[in-house]
């Protein structure tokens, strides 16, 4: 069993390399995709994993925000199509799904902003935004979470930004909050 000693270190080394890849974001590239959310129709949010939560996760502050918002594969998405936007989220940028509703997206005439740590993947050849999250290490357990977090992070942020720019009612947020459970 672990000790606390080494659980405590472990947290730290992450928090140590969270901030170290936020320093390192582009942030204008996520000023672009903020001004990508307001005109769209409709977003559509996805990933696979651990990707796909914080894909869901931020589809959730979309909705929060008054903008209409899907997760592709949910019997209640609707179609895509020309002034919609989808938010592909993925480390490698080599999961096929990911790519595949990327590739989908753009073929129906939506615009496609690709997240993902490799610049050079196939999943950021199909972006018409590509944000580089910089997320890199050996053990890709440790990158994959190391990004994942950094990209929470920074979709967090675009998403405080916007209820600003939005001029968010925070009792209209609560309205939209989930309340069934």
């Amino acid at each position: 069993m672990p000790s606390d000693d080494a659980l405590k270190q472990a947290g730290r080394d992450l928090l140590d390399r969270i901030a170290a890849v936020m320093d390192r974001v582009a942030w204008g590239d996520l000023v672009a995709l903020a001004q990508l959310l307001g005109p769209a129709r409709r977003t559509f949010c996805t990933g696979a994993g651990r990707s796909g939560l914080v894909a869901r996760s931020f589809g959730m502050r979309l909705m929060h925000a008054g903008l209409p918002a899907f997760i592709p594969g949910e019997t209640i998405t609707p179609a895509a199509g020309a002034g919609d936007l989808l938010v592909a989220i993925s480390c490698t940028g080599q999961t096929g799904y990911t790519d595949y509703i990327a590739r989908r997206a753009r073929e129906l005439g939506a615009k496609v902003a690709v997240i993902t740590a490799d610049a050079d993947s196939p999943l950021a050849g199909d972006a018409d935004k590509l944000i580089v999250i910089p997320a890199t290490a050996e053990n890709i357990v440790i990158r994959a979470a190391v990004f994942e977090h950094a990209t929470s992070l920074c979709l967090d942020a675009v998403f405080n930004v916007l209820a600003e720019r939005l001029k968010l009612d925070v009792e209209k947020y609560h309205q939209r909050h989930a309340n069934l459970e």
